[in-house]
């Protein structure tokens, strides 16, 4: 066979295979253009949460930016119709089982929606409790748990001839309250319960507050192999009804059965979105005396994961 000929047979050949090729291209083309009288919104979430100091007069830090991708295990976006207020997008999850040891990737989020007016819901939140998003006004989680939680929501308007391309940056909607025992601990201890008489479990998206001020009793559980272990923290995380707030904290060591082994009160704690409020000291031992109550003259110091400490002395 000629060498004329067997190119001539191998051209014959490929060309069915690119025509096959070509039309896979196509198809795959064609899935990502938006439907006829859609358009389509694509969000990348930023990997930083802006942090403010301007009205922190004892702070000599400025505004600066700080990564939260390992503070992260869930991150969702759902969208809804900004005049109904009804969901019109299944809530789209990236999850992190191993959030603690590997950072969550901030992947882009695209949807493809009809032209029209929206409004996009972006949630990052830790924990493995599952999140119950009944409206833009009513956000909770499984159990009354309340995760360390950063919120994004904006209205958009998508038209005709135009696909959007929308950057978010998460706001942290939280404050903490954390308590350090400087003492080791005790064999007998089973979990921590912390009640507060201010804030809430429901989380309303459109004002970045509780939903309702009913206070919250939530408890960690303490496994046996921190039994003897001196310089443990305990935190606790809280919707508020408004920015900033003081409230009174119960927080008791438990036992079998959730008997109380020990209990410390603490008055008038200033909490506030953003903030973490520590309290350091002896936490397993008996005392009926409330820790004295906190003047808003407090000291102010940086701590990598919020944007602010409040301390709270014994």
């Amino acid at each position: 066979m000629s060498f004329q000929k067997n190119i001539k047979n191998l051209f014959l050949f490929l060309i069915p295979c690119f025509m096959f090729l070509l039309m896979s291209c196509q198809s795959s083309l064609d899935d990502t253009i938006a439907p006829e009288g859609q358009g389509t919104v694509t969000f990348s979430v930023s990997n930083y949460r802006q942090v403010s100091f301007d009205d922190i007069s004892s702070s000599t830090v400025t505004t600066r930016a700080e990564t939260i991708s390992m503070t992260l295990a869930n991150l969702s976006l759902t969208v809804f119709d900004a005049d109904t207020k009804e969901i019109v997008s299944p809530t789209v999850l990236h999850k992190s089982d191993d959030y603690m040891d590997k950072p969550l990737e901030f992947s882009q989020f695209s949807v493809s929606l009809p032209y029209g007016r929206y409004r996009i819901l972006v949630l990052g939140y830790n924990g493995k409790k599952a999140c119950n998003i009944a409206s833009l006004n009513h956000i909770s989680w499984a159990d009354d748990y309340v995760p360390n939680t950063f919120l994004y929501q904006e209205e958009f308007t998508l038209s005709e001839g135009s696909n959007l391309n929308k950057e978010i940056t998460l706001k942290h909607v939280v404050a903490a309250f954390r308590v350090k025992a400087e003492d080791a601990i005790p064999a007998e201890l089973k979990a921590m319960r912390f009640t507060c008489s201010v804030g809430g479990t429901v989380l309303d998206a459109m004002t970045g507050l509780a939903k309702q001020s009913t206070g919250r009793t939530s408890e960690i559980s303490v496994p046996n192999s921190y039994v003897g272990t001196e310089g443990l923290d305990f935190t606790v995380y809280l919707f508020l009804p408004s920015e900033q707030t003081n409230g009174s904290y119960t927080v008791q060591a438990l036992g079998q059965g959730n008997a109380v082994l020990y209990e410390k009160r603490f008055n008038d704690v200033p909490l506030r979105i953003n903030y973490l409020t520590t309290w350091q000291g002896k936490l397993f031992e008996k005392s009926d005396d409330d820790v004295p109550s906190v003047q808003p003259g407090f000291n102010v110091k940086w701590d990598m994961d919020w944007a602010d400490t409040i301390l709270l002395t014994p």
